[in-house]
């Protein structure tokens, strides 16, 4: 795996948009009042949750696979509840706010738990490596 750059945490970011817009249009969709809109919302979708997921999986080819999952479940849960208080008139309750906060703890602890790039690297198979102090 290589090192995360800015380029992984931008496609995890995109993934993140694509997931919240394809979501918050669908539910936006079902009161289209055109022909078919509440269909066109469900293509919309699914090709917005298919470009979602493309970009994840460019993201997790640096970034730890927990790391990436959990920021693009938890920070995509969170602005799609803002979305739907925002945009769709959904009420914001107080357990509910307390419930984000601990999906966006439980991320940061996802994040901050997992090491960043600082394994080694696995010898192969048979490689024995010497001690400290000894010959090779």
């Amino acid at each position: 795996m290589s090192a995360p750059r800015a380029y992984h945490w931008l496609c995890l970011t995109g993934a993140v948009f694509f997931e919240v817009a394809g979501t918050t249009l669908m539910k936006a969709s079902q009161s289209w009042s055109m022909a078919f809109g509440a269909e066109a919302g469900v293509v919309i979708m699914l090709l917005f949750i298919g470009v979602s997921y493309y970009l994840l999986s460019l993201s997790t080819t640096a970034l730890p696979v927990g790391v990436a999952f959990a920021f693009w479940e938890g920070v995509g849960l969170a602005f799609i509840t803002l979305a739907s208080v925002f945009i769709l008139g959904e009420q914001m309750s107080l357990l509910r706010f307390a419930a984000l906060c601990a999906v966006l703890g439980g991320v940061l602890l996802v994040h901050h738990g997992t090491s960043s790039g600082n394994r080694q690297q696995a010898e192969p198979a048979g490689v024995v490596q010497p001690r400290r102090g000894e010959q090779s």
